[in-house]
């Protein structure tokens, strides 16, 4: 199995980052310079990738997998 820093493209995890601190994708989308399309599509490809139903449990997979730290 893939180590976690290799499940997501560094731009997937910006996405996730910034997903767990609360942004929606409309500010995250501002803040990176991308359409809210695109972000979403990020946020897509990612929970299929580690295999969230949900951005609810790509965000809680994040955090136990410590992509992401409180």
């Amino acid at each position: 199995m893939l180590g976690t820093t290799q499940l997501l493209t560094p731009r997937q995890t910006e996405v996730v980052r910034l997903a767990v601190l609360g942004l929606t994708a409309k500010e995250t989308a501002r803040r990176l310079g991308i359409s809210k399309n695109t972000v979403d599509e990020h946020l897509r490809d990612a929970r299929l990738r580690v295999g969230a139903a949900s951005k609810s449990r790509l965000i809680g997979w994040a955090v136990a997998s410590g992509i992401v730290q409180l």
